[in-house]
């Protein structure tokens, strides 16, 4: 049964911009450490993608969980991964993990596409 569903749009001129003013502070504010693990390997010009598809993963994913950013989630609280084939999946920690457990999500599913200007996350919390 789906519980919850998220889009968002990302411009990247928007995190280039912003990674640009602020460089590591940022991807330390919204990046866990698995996911700076990820960015590291990435060369520059995949790097703002990087960023700008995970940022997009993350609002889509606090739009599931009915909490913004300002509401008690922290960005670290959703971490976007990629498996061995290069799809994206989500682990959530701290309140993000006990807000889906409080609406019985138990599996989360997302999806990316990109272009040269902007972001677009979908993701589905749903319940078995």
């Amino acid at each position: 049964m789906i519980k919850g569903i998220g889009v968002d749009l990302v411009d990247k001129s928007r995190i280039n911009d912003i990674y640009f003013k602020h460089g590591l502070r940022f991807e330390n504010k919204i990046l866990s450490l698995k996911e700076l693990e990820e960015l590291s390997a990435k060369n520059d010009s995949n790097k703002i993608s990087y960023l700008s598809n995970n940022f997009a993963c993350k609002e889509a994913c606090s739009k599931v969980l009915g909490k913004g950013f300002s509401n008690g989630i922290k960005f670290k609280d959703i971490e976007v991964l990629r498996n061995s084939d290069g799809g994206p999946f989500i682990n959530l920690y701290g309140e993000a993990s006990v807000l889906a457990k409080n609406l019985e999500i138990n599996n989360i599913h997302v999806s990316i596409t990109d272009s040269k200007e902007s972001s677009i996350a979908f993701v589905i919390g749903e319940s078995l």
